[in-house]
């Protein structure tokens, strides 16, 4: 809620006085006020402390108020003030380095700590700008400040305009109502700001912000429109990336400005544009600001074609391909044996050990690729007999696929139990022979265990001269 007495219908500067009774390690007293400074976390009548939260004081006619009211701050405080018996001033500050011919808001959040029930004098407050020399440049006034339900912190503030000669100025606070049972109020973060006319600015057309690609150079065009009210404007746009540290940008000084940003790598830009009477410009604390617009970076793609799979020959196996990006689109190369080259996710049913490289496409046409690998198991075709007789034909026991089973391991015993030949791997087939010599006619018996799938195969094999 804001009561005014004059309303600025137009935009805002950042805070150029913005007093928030500090936050982290205790300020101590307030030179500001009249009042007494008290260290008791319930002041008494005509007495103030600065305090992170209320305890509920006075037989919880209080409110317990558990914070301040600056957004985000850590321990912050703010001023507790029981009112003196007698009305009058209890807060004065000067505040200097305004711009000259400006017009500023001021606002002030305060809240009644009275609980309801209590029914007890409310505040009521005016707050006064005066130039030095005691001109005055604005003066409103609260009116009775109602007690609520739950604390609820209220803004109040009023427009000022300097002069041309005055850029000091003195913020009272007068109490206008008595002191006794009641009267009891917080008050916190008092901010003047600069007030002009009202700025709508756009990137390429859009107030919502829009996206370009990381990496690459983009040019945005930035537009503001304006409402009257400076005689003689002036504009300046300003960049930041984190939407708190604003830079100028040199040369865009006028309400329409092309900026070129060279192979952008910041996560976000914020563009605004501020605006003043042209003497006034060059201060921070004249101008007056517009929306910020977003400009966001599409980030790189990410390609993640997956673990490495396996499989048996013609059995098919699914690619467990992973991206990250914007508008993406695949391409698995080679197309060999896969069901749709172009999902994310294919079927490949190779017929050999195969490697897949996945290549992923944004929409600003950055290409990024992953590798796979599919290892292809061989079925395996186990004979029942061969004639290792040295006349060149079936000498060799030939294990067909065996080979593609790197860790396989193969025993072969007479038919009193003994191994005679141990592998493993399949470099080398059985010859037939045990200790350099061929093997007698007859019956052998095999344990092949593939090491893959839990596959073991057991029989006999028949060896012929």
């Amino acid at each position: 809620m804001l009561s005014r007495g004059q309303t600025c219908t137009g935009s805002f500067g950042e805070p150029v006085v913005n007093i928030t009774f500090s936050n982290g390690v205790h300020p101590g007293p307030s030179p500001a006020t009249n009042y007494t400074y008290t260290t008791n976390s319930c002041p008494p009548d005509g007495s103030y402390t600065i305090i992170n939260s209320t305890p509920g004081c006075f037989g919880n006619n209080w409110h317990t108020i558990t914070e301040d009211h600056t957004p985000g701050d850590n321990m912050g405080y703010m001023m507790l003030v029981n009112a003196s018996y007698s009305p009058g001033e209890f807060y004065k500050q000067t505040i200097n380095d305004l711009c000259p011919s400006t017009t500023y808001e001021f606002a002030a959040y305060v809240v009644n700590v009275l609980q309801p029930r209590a029914a007890g004098i409310k505040p009521n407050l005016t707050f006064i700008i005066e130039s030095v020399r005691g001109d005055v440049l604005g003066t409103y006034s609260t009116g009775d400040i109602i007690e609520s339900n739950a604390p609820e912190w209220k803004k109040y503030g009023m427009v000022f305009t300097t002069t041309a000669s005055i850029s000091d100025v003195v913020l009272k606070i007068i109490n206008n109502a008595p002191g006794g049972y009641g009267n009891d109020l917080a008050l916190d973060d008092i901010t003047f700001r600069a007030c002009g006319p009202t700025i709508r600015a756009n990137v390429n057309g859009s107030q919502t912000g829009v996206s370009i690609c990381e990496r690459q150079n983009s040019t945005v065009s930035l537009n503001a429109e304006v409402s009257p009210g400076y005689d003689n404007p002036a504009y300046q746009w300003q960049v930041s990336n984190n939407n708190t540290d604003w830079q100028d940008i040199p040369g865009a000084n006028s309400k329409s400005a092309e900026v070129l940003i060279s192979s952008a790598s910041a996560s976000r830009y914020q563009y605004r544009l501020a605006v003043a009477e042209a003497f006034n410009i060059n201060s921070v604390k004249c101008r007056v600001l517009s929306n910020s617009i977003p400009v966001t970076l599409i980030p790189k793609p990410v390609a993640d074609a997956g673990p490495d799979k396996s499989t048996m020959q013609a059995k098919p196996v699914q690619l467990e391909g992973k991206a990250t990006g914007s508008n993406l689109s695949f391409l698995w190369t080679p197309a060999s044996y896969l069901d749709d080259p172009t999902k994310l996710n294919p079927i490949t049913t190779p017929r050999d050990d195969i490697t897949y490289t996945l290549q992923v496409t944004d929409e600003c046409n950055n290409t990024v690729s992953d590798d796979v690998f599919v290892k292809v198991y061989m079925e395996i075709i186990i004979p029942n007999t061969f004639t290792p007789n040295g006349d060149g034909v079936n000498d060799l026991w030939n294990i067909a696929g065996l080979k593609s089973y790197p860790e396989a391991r193969m025993k072969i015993f007479n038919r009193y139990g003994a191994i005679i030949f141990t592998s493993e791997g399949y470099n080398k087939p059985w010859d037939g022979q045990f200790n350099g010599k061929i093997v007698s006619t007859g019956i052998y018996y095999y344990v092949i265990d593939l090491n893959y799938n839990d596959q073991l195969f057991s029989g006999v094999v028949m060896i012929i001269k």
